[in-house]
């Protein structure tokens, strides 16, 4: 399957928590330590620039690469290119990214009841009829030569998989998002888990089992179907 992680464009990190209204007060302190703590794996050469809008949401972003950083009163979200190098950088999120997360950004700063973990896998295909196909099936041929076309669906994963925790309703969750453009189809895999009830310490959320997980499930369950797209 390392053919089809060549098609990976990129990455999402998602960690949502309760909503806390202290965030964005406090927002400058995060900043300052994503930048400039000598325990950052990012800092100011990775992210050069800063954003805010009118919501008091923050984004560290690099123009040159669209790298992007974004925290607010819900979550925190990272987003980074793929460049043929997937395992390396999945590796350093799974490793580097998500042990600054819980040892010293999400811990100093007390960001706490972790709701969601997640990640998104993007994928750029090359362009076939199977989507148009897929409209014309659904529409009995009343609507032929379809464009622009959207697809999104998710699956909950059945309650008999394997969990972290005992004695909770936390639950997996699978989204699948295909979008078609003019020359390619975008095909995104993001893979959920659900903490119910909510976890206080990022530490105790298991993020790197879970995020060997989801590498797992794109191998042996997304790919086992997309690649007959292809």
């Amino acid at each position: 399957m390392e053919n089809s992680k060549n098609n990976i464009i990129g990455l999402t990190l998602g960690i949502k928590f309760n909503r806390s209204f202290r965030i964005p007060d406090i927002s400058g302190d995060i900043i300052d330590d994503l930048l400039y703590s000598d325990k950052t794996p990012f800092g100011v050469k990775y992210f050069p620039q800063i954003q805010e809008n009118s919501k008091r949401e923050k984004t560290l972003f690099n123009p040159e690469t669209s790298e992007y950083l974004r925290i607010n009163t819900d979550d925190l979200i990272l987003g980074i290119e793929i460049n043929n190098n997937y395992k390396e950088r999945f590796n350093w999120i799974r490793e580097d990214v998500l042990s600054y997360f819980k040892d010293d950004l999400f811990r100093i700063h007390k960001i706490k009841n972790i709701y969601r973990l997640g990640i998104v896998f993007s994928h750029k295909l090359g362009k076939n009829t199977k989507l148009t196909k897929a409209v014309n099936s659904f529409t009995e041929n009343e609507v032929s030569g379809a464009d622009n076309i959207n697809v999104s669906f998710s699956k909950k994963a059945a309650t008999k998989e394997a969990l972290y925790r005992k004695g909770v309703n936390d639950y997996k969750n699978q989204i699948y998002n295909f979008q078609e453009l003019t020359d390619s189809v975008t095909a995104d895999l993001d893979y959920q888990y659900y903490y119910e009830p909510v976890v206080e310490d990022l530490r105790e959320c298991f993020t790197s089992e879970i995020l060997k997980d989801a590498d797992n499930f794109l191998e042996d369950n997304f790919y086992k179907w997309l690649n007959k797209y292809e």
